[in-house]
This record gives structure tokens, C-alpha cells and sequence, in this order.
């Protein structure tokens, strides 16, 4: 377990804050991890992220389903919905992907499946890092590899197909030894936020 002190935080150097971004984009870029993730939940299958978008080839289904990163809509075959309007605190995302699913004439069935181990982290990463910090999830050159950057051009970390992670100061670490963890605190040590973003100034424990 990484129990390390946290660093000062130095502004001109590290990770960039949310004020200058438009809060639409993204709220609209963690709303699709998460509508992706419970429809993985419902369905299982694989997905794959590229830079505009999460693409789901899910069990059961005839057509792929592509959620774009951007724009808050999902597609499946000829049908075309959008999604980012339409989230209510009441309704939850779970209550979002069962409407969705009826309007792309998708079964409606209950989130019954646990989830695919490196795509809870991500979310998880996104969910916690994207706003404050800017983060990217880009697919590497062999299948199963990823960098997690900040920024487009800022600091970075790498997971390789044989799951093992160099966090942003370049540790290594099995992930595979973190699956009974929350994916909330692999989220945080697997690129060492908890070491140098102000945001996230105390280690988790």
C-alpha cells in the first residue's frame, strides 16, 4: 500500500484546474464513462475508448454502441439518442441508461453484471480527476495498453497489457494485486494523485 507524505503543491507545474474549461463538456465527457459503465453492468461485453468517443460491443446485441465524448449522444445502428440533457439527480444514471435503452429499442434488464476491472478504474478516474485536473484516457499502440495524462500535453502515466502500471513518477506496480480494492482508491494510486495534485493533498489510506 502507497502511504507516501504529499508533496507542495506548485501551481506552475503541475496538474490544471477546471476554471478555464466549459462545465458542459465535462460534465458531458463523466456522464458517458458512467452510462458506459452501466450498461457493462446490464450487458457485458468489450469496449474500446478512443478520443471522441466509447465504443461497447455488447453481448446480445446485433449493432456496436458508440457513446460520443463530446457531444452527449449515443448511438446504436440507425438510432441516434442524446443523453446529457436529460440526467437528473432523481433519476441517477442508472434511471438514464434504462431510458436509453428503450428509446434504441435495447432489452431493459437490471445491472446485474460486476464490472470489467480496468474500466471501473477509469471511471473512477474520470469521475475524480477530470474536472480538476484534465484527464485523458488515450489507447496505446497494442491492445490492453493506456496512458493516463493531465492535460493534452502535461504529465503522464502508462498501463501496460500485462497490467503493470508506472504511475506519473515512474513506480511500477502489479494493478492486479489492487482487484479487491475500491476502484476509487486504485484510481488514486495508480498515477499518484494523492503525492502531488492540491486537490488530492492527503494519501489514502
Amino acid at each position: 500500500m502507497m502511504r507516501i507524505a504529499s508533496l507542495t503543491y506548485n501551481e506552475a507545474r503541475e496538474c490544471m484546474g477546471s476554471a478555464v474549461r466549459d462545465e458542459k463538456q465535462i460534465s458531458t465527457y463523466i456522464l458517458s464513462f458512467e452510462i458506459a459503465e452501466q450498461l457493462l453492468k446490464r450487458f457485458q461485453g468489450k469496449w474500446k475508448i478512443t478520443d471522441n468517443e466509447i465504443v461497447l460491443d455488447l453481448k446480445d446485441l446485433r449493432h456496436p454502441l458508440s457513446i460520443d465524448l463530446s457531444s452527449g449522444t449515443i448511438n446504436y445502428g440507425t438510432l441516434m439518442t442524446r443523453f446529457f440533457h436529460r440526467y437528473t439527480p432523481e433519476k441517477g444514471v442508472s434511471g438514464l441508461a434504462q431510458e436509453l435503452c428503450s428509446d434504441l429499442a435495447i432489452p431493459i434488464v437490471e445491472p446485474k453484471n460486476k464490472t470489467d476491472f480496468l474500466f471501473g478504474v477509469f471511471v473512477k478516474l474520470v469521475e475524480i480527476f477530470h474536472a480538476r485536473c484534465d484527464l485523458r484516457l488515450i489507447e496505446g499502440k497494442t491492445d490492453g495498453e493506456w496512458t493516463i495524462r493531465l492535460n493534452e500535453n502535461g504529465f503522464f502515466g502508462l498501463i501496460g497489457a500485462d497490467k503493470i502500471a508506472v504511475n506519473r513518477f515512474g513506480e511500477r506496480i502489479d494493478i492486479t494485486q489492487w482487484e479487491n480494492l475500491r476502484p476509487e482508491k486504485v484510481a488514486t494510486y495508480i498515477f499518484g494523485f494523492n503525492r502531488f495534485c492540491k486537490n488530492f493533498q492527503c494519501p489514502m489510506k
